[in-house]
């Protein structure tokens, strides 16, 4: 499994829509992993949290556009 370092975003999705963004991240090289609710975050049961470290301006950018927004702040 994957650890992230300083996570400073994420998105929440549907189950369904987490492995299409995986992929998509896996093949733009953008580091990332899945949470689920019982990790504290405030997401809803039957999502899960795509969370990403702090990342370089091209790469938040893609994830930008990828999920049409900006991610929710990593609680500390």
């Amino acid at each position: 499994m994957l650890l992230l370092e300083n996570k400073s975003i994420y998105y929440p999705v549907s189950w369904d829509d987490a492995a299409d963004y995986t992929r998509a991240m896996e093949a733009m090289g953008i580091p990332h992993l899945i949470e689920d609710p019982s990790e504290g975050l405030p997401i809803q049961q039957g999502q899960l949290a795509i969370v990403f470290p702090h990342l370089p301006v091209r790469q938040y950018e893609k994830v930008r556009t990828l999920f049409n927004g900006d991610g929710e702040h990593y609680p500390d």
